[in-house]
């Protein structure tokens, strides 16, 4: 039997709720207005164990000495045929982590007369549009940007169902602080995505405490001294990052005779804690054929037109910065099997086509189309290409680069072997 209050209908519980909550709100609107919590620093970031926390901070850390000329950006579409052409040029085993440099583009370019020394593979797993234009956003900078930005795209990185709003990756999860509040408002805004779509980006924007859940996480550890912060991480409390560990530590070698999962490229691209040893690719790998149309029938289930329409939005900004930074950019829209168009939604790719050639003739972009100019021994699945479609990849790339015009290519490019 519930005890109520005299003279009120309600229950204890439910006041004390309705107090609670009160007084929540009460205390974040004081907050918000006064925020009192500094933004942390790009550089004093937690570290983490991914794929976006290696690459943001081995690019700083190069780009203290000299910003690598070339960067990839794409999906796991560019990351995992460039590694295993890499792993084949050197001959030996490449660690990606440890390893993010395309040396076989490098060679390439300078054979074609292009001296860009140092090509930077920035591929993401799973990465759409707006990870590249957060990316880009965070990292490139007047005094710190690379001459050339190859951009690897495909109709998914536009309409994946399992990415439903800008807010709703990996890369938005690490690179949004490096953003002002100001510009992050521009880019959701650009994604028009809806309020549930958004919600961890309004979930930060609207509570305080939850948005600055970092710098709090940072200013406690600070305040504590060794004894009592040595106390509390034997409680193993849940946290979020790092802020005191460093490239150097984040990227340290795995212990010796400790073996990582070699040929496991699956393993690459569900990474849950990326870190040195854990994925390494082999020179020369027979990776097995695996059908994955299962994993993209759902990523193609349905087209988000809002979505859609937004990632291309903000395409046209990621070329806009680029322009305004000086930076040549180069889109390739990236090699898919017949199997994979099959599975995309009626006038989708149409669709896309149509939209890509829209905003690269706007921004005077070069698009170098290699879909449907590789065969099926190029491909480790249905979208994924192997080590010789990584290298017939890089030499198409190369190829159309020591071209000196920049025109719009039209139809299927001639591949340069």
């Amino acid at each position: 039997m519930s005890l109520k209050t005299k003279n009120s209908g309600k229950t204890l519980p439910t006041c004390a709720f309705v107090t609670a909550l009160a007084v929540f709100l009460t205390l974040n609107l004081g907050l918000a207005i006064s925020r009192p919590l500094t933004p942390l620093k790009a550089s004093a970031l937690p570290a983490k164990a991914s794929w976006e926390c290696q690459r943001a901070l081995r690019f700083q850390k190069d780009s203290a000495d000299a910003t690598p000329d070339v960067v990839l950006f794409g999906s796991s579409l560019m990351m995992i045929p460039t590694t295993c052409a890499e792993a084949d040029f050197q001959g030996k085993i490449i660690d990606p982590v440890l390893e993010p440099y395309s040396n076989k583009l490098s060679q390439l370019l300078k054979a074609k007369g292009r001296l860009f020394q140092r090509c930077f593979n920035f591929a993401l797993p799973g990465a759409v549009i707006s990870d590249h234009y957060l990316v880009s956003k965070a990292l490139f900078k007047e005094n710190q940007r690379p001459r050339l930005v190859v951009l690897g795209i495909t109709l998914r990185d536009f309409m994946d169902c399992g990415v439903d709003s800008v807010a709703a990756t990996p890369a938005y999860n690490y690179f949004h602080r490096y953003l002002s509040e100001a510009e992050l408002d521009a880019m959701v805004q650009a994604g028009q995505g809806g309020p549930w779509q958004n919600r961890e980006y309004l979930v930060n924007k609207w509570l305080y405490i939850y948005g600055r859940r970092l710098e709090l996480q940072n200013l406690i550890e600070t305040a504590l001294n060794s004894s009592t912060t040595a106390a509390l991480k034997s409680l193993n409390l849940p946290r979020e990052g790092n802020p005191s560990l460093t490239y150097e530590e984040l990227s340290k070698p795995r212990a010796s005779g400790v073996s990582g999962n070699k040929n496991n490229i699956d393993a690459l691209m569900a990474a849950q804690e990326v870190k040195p040893g854990n994925f390494l690719i082999l020179p020369n790998m027979q990776l097995p054929w695996q059908d994955n149309t299962r994993e993209y029938k759902k990523r193609f289930a349905h087209k988000n037109e809002a979505v859609f329409k937004g990632q291309f939005a903000i395409l046209d900004k990621l070329l806009a910065l680029n322009e305004s930074l000086g930076i040549e950019t180069l889109i390739v829209n990236m090699p898919v099997t017949p199997m994979n168009m099959k599975l995309m939604p009626k006038g989708s790719y149409e669709s896309y086509s149509a939209a890509l050639n829209t905003v690269a003739q706007k921004r005077q972009v070069k698009v170098l189309d290699l879909n449907g100019t590789f065969d099926m021994s190029c491909f480790r699945d249905t979208v994924h290409m192997n080590g010789k479609g990584g290298a017939a990849l890089l030499q198409a790339i190369a190829a159309t680069l020591s071209e000196d015009k920049r025109e719009q290519l039209s139809g299927k490019a001639p591949l340069p072997f």
